[in-house]
C-alpha cells in the first residue's frame, strides 16, 4: 500500500468515494454499533420471511421482524424528495392485515396449484385419434394406402382357397386334366403374387410420406408450443430441459409407431380375416361358427395386453425423462461435475433410472410373452377343434376333405392376422400415452404467449416508465411474496439504479419490465400504456439486456452479436461498430479468425470479461431504448470490471436505464439510486444524499468499502 503500486490501484478501484467527515463521524457513533446488530437480525430474520410458507412463521415471529425493521430503519425511512420520516410503531392492526395477506396469499397458491394441474390430464376422447387428424393434408395418400392394404388383405384368403383346390387337383385321374389344372393355379398363384407386390410397395410407400410427415409436424409444433409458454411453464420441475428435450424427442417417434404402416398392417389383417370368414361361410357354415368361438378370447387377449403394457409405457415416460434431465444436467456442466469428482454419482443415478426402464421391460417381455404365446395356442387349440369336427363331418359324408382344408387355410390366415396385430399392443399403448401428453401440452393457453403478435405498438416511444402498487409473487411460490405496494416512476432517458440485499425484489423487477410475469396487483405503464396491452414482440425489441452470466450461443462472434436483432439481416458494419461500443472490437480482431470465432457451447472459449461484452454488443445491435442491467459486472475482476463499466457508461447515455448492482462503486453517478427491503423502497435519493442520511445505504456503502 505505501508503494502505491499495481496493488494500491486495484484498492482504490474499489473504493467508494465517502465523504471523509462522515467517516470520522460514523467512528464516534456509537448507535452504529445498535444498528448494525439490528441488521443481522433483520437479514436472519428475512431468510425466514422468505420461506413463510414452508416453515409456518408464527404472527409473534412477524411482529418481531416489523421490530428489527423499524428498529434498523428509524433513521433510514425518510425520503430524499420530501424528508418526511415513517412512524415508529406498528399498530396491531398492520399485524392482522399482514396475517390476512398472508392468507389470502396461500389460499391463492392453492387456486392456481389447482388450475394448472388441470393441464397436467387430458379429458378429451380418443387422443390417438385427434393426433390423427393432424394427418388430415395427407388423407389422399392414406386412402390410396388403405385401399391397398385392403386388397393386400383380400388376397390372403383367396391364396387359401387356391392352395386348397391345389391340393385336390393331386387326386385327379386324368393326367391331361391334372396338367390343366396345375397350370391355372399356377397362374393364379402368379397373379397373386404381383398383387401383393404392388400393393405392398404402394402401402409402406404411401404411409412412410404420411407418416413421416406426421412426426415432423408434430415435431415443429410440440416445439413451437414449448416456445410460446410463459416463463412460470418452465420453473415448474417436472417441466425441466432434460424432460422436455426427452418429450420432443420420442413422444412424435411414439405416435408414428402406432400410424403409418401399423395401420395399413392392421387394415389388411381386418381385411384378411373378413374376406376368409366371409370364404369360409360360404363353404360351411358350421364348421366356420366352430373356429369363429376361439377369436374372442385372441381378442380380448390382444386388448388385456394393451391395457397391461399401458401402465409400464408411462412409468417409462418418467424414468426417461429424469434420465434426460440428469444427462443435460451433468454434461452442461461437465467441468463442475469434473471439478466436484462427482461423475460417479451421476452415472449412479442415471444407471438407477435406466434400471427402472429395464425392469418394466423385464414385466413387460413377461404379459407380452405370455399374452402372445395365448394367442397361438388359441389358434392350435382352434385348428384341433375344427380337424375334429371337420373329420365327424366328413364321416357323415356332409363335407369333402377339400371344403375342410378350405376352411383351415381361410381361418388359419385370419387368425395368423389376430396374432400379427396383437402383438402391436406396445406400440398402441405407447401413441396412446404419448399423444395424451402432446395434446395436454397443445390446449395449454399460456398467460403471456411469448410468440404472440397482438397488442399495441407505440410510434413514439419516450422510454418513461412507471410501477404502480405492484404486488408480485411467483406462480410456483405463491407463498413467498417478493413485491408488496412497489412504487417507481422513471423518467425517459435516465438511470436508475436498485440496490439492496439478496432476495428484495430487484431482479423481479427486471423479469417484470420484461413481462415474463405479469404481477399479481398493480399494473406497469410504458409512456402511460400499460405493459399488458402492448405488443409483446415490439417491447421486447426495445429493451437491451445484459446479465451476470450472459448466455451465448454456440456460434460465431458475429452470429452472436446479430443475434440481438433477429428481425433484419445485420449488416456486418453494425456488428462491428457495436463491438467497438462494447469495447471489444480489438480483442476480436486480435483473434485468428476474427469475427468468424466460435465461442463454443455457453461461450466456453471467452473469459468472463469477452462474454460479458460481446452481450453488451448485441444488446446494442438493436438500438434499444430501455436498457436493463442486471449485475453486469459483479463477476467480473477489477480490470474487466473498469473495462466493462466504461463501455456500460458509454451505452447508457440517452436511453433509458435500470441498473442492478451490489458494488456501489458502480452506480455512484446515476440519476437515482433505489433502496430496497422486503419488497418496497426504504430510500430513494442520489448518492451524496443517501450517505448523509447514514442509513441502509450508507450502512451498504461503508460495507463495500
Amino acid at each position: 500500500m505505501d508503494e502505491r503500486g499495481v496493488y494500491y490501484g486495484l484498492v482504490e478501484a474499489q473504493n467508494l468515494h465517502v465523504n471523509d467527515k462522515d467517516r470520522k463521524t460514523d467512528e464516534n457513533d456509537e448507535d452504529d454499533d445498535i444498528s448494525g446488530k439490528a441488521r443481522i437480525r433483520f437479514e436472519k430474520n428475512s431468510v425466514q420471511m422468505q420461506y413463510l410458507g414452508s416453515n409456518k412463521l408464527t404472527f409473534s415471529t412477524q411482529k418481531q421482524l416489523i421490530i428489527d425493521d423499524d428498529e434498523l430503519n428509524q433513521s433510514t425511512r425518510i425520503s430524499v424528495h420530501n424528508k418526511s420520516c415513517h412512524n415508529k410503531s406498528i399498530e396491531e392492526d398492520q399485524i392482522s392485515q399482514k396475517a390476512e395477506q398472508i392468507n389470502e396469499s396461500q389460499e391463492t397458491a392453492i387456486l392456481l396449484k389447482q388450475e394448472d394441474h388441470s393441464f397436467d390430464h387430458y379429458s378429451g376422447r380418443s387422443p390417438f385419434l385427434t393426433v390423427l387428424r393432424m394427418n388430415s393434408p395427407e388423407w389422399f395418400y392414406i386412402i390410396l394406402a388403405c385401399l391397398a392394404c385392403i386388397c393386400n388383405g383380400g388376397v390372403q384368403p383367396a391364396f387359401g382357397v387356391i392352395l386348397s383346390k391345389m391340393i385336390a387337383v393331386f387326386e385327379e385321374c386324368d393326367p391331361k386334366q391334372q396338367e390343366k389344372h396345375v397350370l391355372t393355379y399356377v397362374f393364379f398363384f402368379i397373379s397373386i403374387g404381383l398383387i401383393i407386390l404392388f400393393t405392398t410397395f404402394l402401402q409402406n410407400f404411401l404411409f412412410a410420406i404420411s407418416g413421416e410427415t406426421l412426426t415432423q409436424r408434430l415435431r415443429a409444433k410440440i416445439f413451437q408450443t414449448l416456445l410460446k409458454q410463459d416463463i412460470a411453464y418452465f420453473d415448474r420441475p417436472e417441466n425441466n430441459t432434460g424432460a422436455l428435450c426427452t418429450r420432443l424427442s420420442t413422444e412424435a417417434s411414439d405416435v408414428q409407431g402406432a400410424t403409418g404402416i401399423r395401420i395399413g398392417t392392421m387394415l389388411q389383417n381386418i381385411a384378411n380375416l373378413g374376406v376368409g370368414i366371409i370364404l369360409a361361410f360360404i363353404y360351411s357354415w358350421s364348421l366356420t361358427l366352430v373356429m369363429l368361438a376361439f377369436v374372442p378370447f385372441m381378442i380380448v387377449a390382444g386388448f388385456l395386453q394393451m391395457y397391461l403394457l399401458t401402465g409400464f409405457t408411462n412409468n417409462d415416460k418418467k424414468a426417461l425423462e429424469n434420465a434426460g434431465k440428469v444427462t443435460v444436467e451433468s454434461i452442461s456442466n461437465i467441468r463442475t461435475v469434473a471439478q466436484l469428482t462427482k461423475e460417479k454419482y451421476f452415472d449412479d443415478e442415471y444407471c438407477k433410472l435406466l434400471d427402472v426402464c429395464f425392469k418394466n421391460s423385464i414385466k413387460r417381455a413377461n404379459i407380452f410373452g405370455l399374452v402372445f404365446g395365448f394367442t397361438d395356442a388359441i389358434m392350435f387349440f382352434a385348428m384341433a377343434a375344427l380337424f375334429s369336427f371337420g373329420a365327424w363331418r366328413v364321416e357323415q359324408g356332409a363335407m369333402t376333405f377339400e371344403n375342410v382344408m378350405l376352411i383351415l387355410n381361410c381361418i388359419l390366415f385370419g387368425a395368423m392376422a389376430v396374432g400379427q396385430t396383437s402383438s402391436m399392443a406396445p406400440d398402441y399403448s405407447k401413441a396412446i400415452n404419448s399423444s395424451k401428453k402432446i395434446l395436454v401440452l397443445f390446449k395449454r393457453v399460456p398467460q403471456i404467449d411469448n410468440c404472440s403478435n397482438a397488442g399495441k405498438i407505440l410510434e413514439n416511444f419516450d422510454g418513461q416508465i412507471g410501477l404502480n402498487n405492484l404486488d408480485f409473487h411467483y406462480p410456483n411460490r405463491q407463498e413467498v411474496q417478493v413485491l408488496k405496494n412497489f412504487n417507481l416512476t422513471i423518467e425517459p432517458h435516465k438511470q436508475i439504479a436498485l440496490v439492496g440485499s439478496s432476495g428484495c425484489g430487484k431482479s423481479t423487477i427486471i423479469q417484470l419490465l420484461e413481462r415474463f410475469y405479469d404481477p399479481t396487483h398493480g399494473q406497469i405503464l410504458i409512456d402511460e400504456n400499460e405493459l399488458s396491452t402492448l405488443n409483446l414482440q415490439w417491447w421486447r425489441s426495445q429493451i437491451g439486456f445484459v446479465s451476470q452470466e450472459p448466455i451465448l450461443f454456440d456460434a460465431t462472434i458475429k452470429e452472436n452479436i446479430a443475434y440481438g436483432d433477429t428481425s433484419r439481416e445485420v449488416p456486418f458494419d453494425e456488428i462491428q461498430e457495436a463491438a467497438k461500443n462494447a469495447n471489444i472490437h480489438d480483442f476480436i480482431i486480435s483473434l485468428p479468425q476474427q469475427y468468424e470465432t466460435n465461442v463454443g457451447s455457453k461461450g466456453t472459449q471467452l473469459s468472463g470479461g469477452q462474454k460479458q461484452r460481446i452481450a453488451i454488443a448485441r444488446a446494442l445491435i438493436r438500438n434499444p431504448k430501455v436498457l436493463l442491467l442486471d449485475e453486469a459486472t459483479s463477476a467480473l475482476d477489477t480490470e474487466n470490471e473498469r473495462i466493462v463499466q466504461e463501455a456500460l457508461d458509454q451505452i447508457s447515455k440517452g436511453r433509458t436505464t435500470i441498473v442492478i448492482a451490489h458494488r456501489l462503486s458502480t452506480i455512484q453517478n446515476s440519476d437515482r439510486i433505489c433502496v430496497l427491503r422486503r419488497g418496497h423502497i426504504v430510500e430513494s435519493g442520489k448518492h451524496d444524499e443517501l450517505l448523509t442520511l447514514k442509513g441502509y445505504y450508507y450502512r451498504l456503502a461503508q460495507a463495500n468499502k
